[in-house]
């Protein structure tokens, strides 16, 4: 059985994304401390309905784990941590604590990944470009279509519930063909130099 805690939140985590989170609960105060001592993973999942800090909340049944990649002590008093993306999951079954930490049995679905991205998508990667210098973020060189899309979606200003939709859809190129829609609805495209045709 494959069973993760639960960090339910109003933000959506990518897979090779990161989230700050400002700790303060008990429940996900204990949660930490066991992830970091036994190096392992939680969950994190968009709330449907209910609020973070609520013990009755609904989540979507898709989500991401998260491994703990940087943490400190702020100044606030609260227990900073940044989580990493790692896959995307789904949720099975769930049973929560007395404690209120929600526990589930989940099945991990796996990305097949692509380091060929097709020619329609090419101004994707130069959108990607632009916006990681505006963001001072550094770009790896050797992405998929996976990664460059769930790097796009991090990083632009989608409506919640449009991350979660592209996160739940299966395929990556699906997922291409709805972010190139917005895209196209936002007005983005427009703005993208197509690239220089040789000869």
């Amino acid at each position: 059985m494959n069973e993760i805690p639960l960090f339910p939140l109003k933000t959506v985590l990518l897979p090779a994304n990161t989230l700050g989170l400002k700790i303060f609960e008990p429940r996900y105060l204990d949660m930490i401390a066991n992830c970091m001592r036994e190096n392992s993973l939680f969950g994190v999942v968009l709330i449907h309905k209910g609020e973070e800090t609520g013990a009755d909340t609904d989540v979507y049944s898709i989500g991401t784990t998260a491994t703990i990649s940087d943490w400190e002590h702020r100044a606030d008093g609260l227990l900073g941590v940044t989580a990493l993306g790692v896959e995307r999951f789904e949720i099975l079954s769930t049973h929560t604590q007395a404690d209120g930490l929600t526990l589930a049995e989940i099945k991990i679905l796996e990305d097949h990944d692509s380091p060929e991205i097709p020619e329609q998508y090419h101004y994707m990667l130069q959108l990607l470009d632009h916006i990681s210098v505006q963001a001072g973020r550094i770009r790896a060189d050797s992405q998929g279509l996976c990664e460059i899309l769930y790097q796009l979606i991090y990083l632009l200003p989608l409506e919640v519930t449009l991350k979660q939709r592209l996160l739940e859809i299966p395929d990556c190129g699906d997922r291409a063909v709805i972010l190139h829609a917005e895209l196209i609805r936002l007005g983005v495209i427009q703005y993208i130099k197509p690239e220089a045709s040789s000869g």
